[in-house]
């Protein structure tokens, strides 16, 4: 059996959430990839007061790989690149990463939910 082969409209634009239940919200045009991630909400800390990025760049297989930077709403002042897999239309995992990603999985959430509607443990 030979893999799946990953096409532009089997990538899932909409919220994400990363294995530590971080939100991001991934937009694709075309063969762009546009990204806004934030530190969960919890209790004692609200989305995006740790840290808050932004990320672009385009597909190249089932490959991301993504410039990424913090974005002055947050408390860190990281940025960096990552590469992203894709595995299927719902799942991506990180495999390099200049930060503190780890190389966590990522999973498709929804296609359209806002800050609002997240909650601590969601």
């Amino acid at each position: 059996m030979s893999p799946s082969i990953i096409t532009l409209d089997t990538i899932k634009s909409g919220l994400w959430m990363s294995k530590g239940e971080n939100p991001f919200w991934v937009k694709v045009i075309g063969d762009q990839v546009f990204w806004l991630g934030m530190n969960k909400h919890t209790d004692e800390v609200p989305n995006g007061s740790k840290w808050c990025h932004v990320g672009h760049r385009s597909i190249k297989g089932n490959l991301i790989y993504f410039n990424w930077s913090y974005i002055p709403v947050g408390k860190d002042q990281m940025y960096g690149a990552i590469t992203i897999k894709i595995i299927n239309s719902s799942t991506m995992k990180v495999i390099e990463n200049s930060g503190n990603f780890g190389k966590s999985k990522w999973q498709w959430v929804s296609k359209k939910k806002n800050f609002n509607e997240l909650k601590a443990n969601n």
